[in-house]
């Protein structure tokens, strides 16, 4: 076993910040057939599966020091996700152009469904991994739709407190979907 392979995940992605290719290789070995499996799950094409995967781990490479990642498995697992998404949004665009239908305005309409349901899922798993008290401020102000002087009373914590964590969680959201917009190989 190698001294990369007993690395948490956590570790790993460190020492790829800092531009290690074994940990990149490690990322890989661990990664690869698990990312494939999702790619293949949406697409059922072995090699289109592989094709993204690919360049969602060249764009994990490329955008490294760029990148605040706090599961990886999960983000690996998402990017590919979105990744084969947009690969059969393409395909499927190019298939109609061939057969000379022009089915644009659905392809788009499906593209919006896509991307937003994506995008759902992808915030949930940002809001997820907050600090538990950010997350359920943020959850109360958003999801129930409380007022700051409900979520402070409900939690017993001063109003400015509460703007505080709301601040930080809309922060990190909009971060990690400035970062992600750049890591999509598309």
């Amino acid at each position: 076993m190698s001294t990369y392979a007993a690395l948490d995940d956590q570790d790993l992605f460190l020492f790829l910040q800092r531009g290690d290719e074994k940990a990149f290789s490690e990322i890989y070995r661990r990664y690869w057939e698990k990312l494939v499996a999702i790619g293949y799950f949406h697409t059922r094409d072995k090699q289109m599966a592989e094709e993204v995967v690919s360049d969602v781990l060249v764009g994990l490479w490329n955008r490294r020091q760029e990148l605040e990642v706090r599961s990886l498995s999960a983000w690996l697992g998402t990017a590919v996700k979105y990744s084969v998404f947009k690969v059969m949004v393409r395909h499927q665009r190019r298939q109609d152009i061939l057969q000379g239908q022009s089915g644009v305005e659905e392809d788009d309409e499906t593209q919006k469904k896509l991307d937003a349901r994506f995008m759902r899922e992808f915030l949930d798993g940002v809001i997820e991994a907050l600090p538990e008290k950010t997350r359920l401020v943020f959850k109360f102000s958003r999801e129930e739709q409380l007022s700051v002087g409900e979520i402070a009373e409900k939690m017993e914590l001063s109003p400015k407190s509460v703007e505080y964590h709301i601040t930080k969680a809309l922060k990190t959201l909009k971060s990690y979907i400035r970062k992600f917009n750049n890591i999509i190989p598309f």
